[in-house]
């Protein structure tokens, strides 16, 4: 039979359709040993169709709750909680995160890549690169303050006012909760909202534009709860983050900005005042 394959046949399902493994048999060279297995078909599982599916998945089990939360205390406002039940409710939203985070790695192993393929690596010098990019989204954020801030008081006399809220979701005082929730979710946010999603969007439309755009408005979507003003000006922050990825490709240093805008918003919130 020489090194060649003998024959390949298609493994169908009872309804007659192509179940994506074939039987194929042939000899090992030099042996004259047969051998028989199966073969994948990679195109089919990587197809377009598969891959929009496994990204409403991925979005799906991650987003949904957060989105439909954000609307409902957009509308509704948020109501006063205990600290234990501030400190409950992070540890759920701690693991929630860790089994979105799992499922993208399921994902993206299913598709034989890892988080390295959407851009996940590090390097000594993603640490300067972070803290500019941090000032950088800072920078973008408060000259969008300042143009929102005179609109709305020459559109209506009255000075703008942000969302003052965040004692209601984060507690009165640091946790160990809400420190292991502060490390966790830029990681969280960022692989699956702005890497993952990113890619897949350039992958199935092979517009970098759009994927920044939907990424930012899937971001400050969920921020909403804060209100629309603050759902603007972090839209304008995240947009920075997301043309800095589509520009280089590389992740870390975002989570890292992502993570100092985070811990100083928490410093800043329970540090005494005068």
């Amino acid at each position: 039979m020489g090194s060649e394959l003998e024959g390949m046949i298609g493994m169908t399902d009872d309804s007659g359709r192509s179940s994506g493994a074939e039987l194929y048999s042939g000899s090992v060279p030099g042996t004259g040993k047969l051998t028989v297995g199966f073969t994948s078909n990679l195109a089919d599982s990587n197809s377009k169709k598969l891959r929009v599916i496994e990204l409403f998945l991925v979005l799906g089990v991650a987003l949904a709750p957060a989105l439909l939360g954000s609307l409902l205390h957009f509308l509704n406002g948020l109501s006063p909680r205990s600290e234990s039940e501030i400190s409950l409710r992070l540890v759920f939203a701690t693991i929630y995160e860790v089994l979105s985070l799992g499922v993208l790695g399921y994902v993206l192993f299913r598709q034989g890549r890892s988080l390295r393929a959407i851009g996940l690596s590090c390097r000594w010098r993603d640490v300067p690169v972070s803290v500019g990019l941090a000032v950088m989204s800072y920078l973008a954020f408060y000259l969008a303050y300042l143009v929102l801030y005179y609109v709305h008081f020459f559109a209506t006399g009255q000075l703008l006012k942000l969302w003052d809220g965040a004692r209601t979701i984060l507690g009165s005082r640091p946790s160990i909760a809400l420190i292991v929730f502060i490390i966790l979710n830029p990681w969280f946010e960022e692989l699956i909202v702005r890497a993952y999603t990113m890619k897949e969007i350039t992958f199935l439309l092979g517009k970098p534009w759009l994927a920044v755009a939907i990424s930012v408005g899937i971001q400050s979507s969920y921020h909403l709860y804060q209100g629309i003003p603050n759902a603007i000006l972090l839209g304008v922050g995240f947009t920075v983050f997301a043309m800095y990825y589509v520009k280089s490709g590389r992740i870390f240093p975002v989570i890292l900005a992502h993570f100092y805008a985070d811990a100083l918003s928490i410093l800043y919130l329970f540090l005494p005042h005068r």
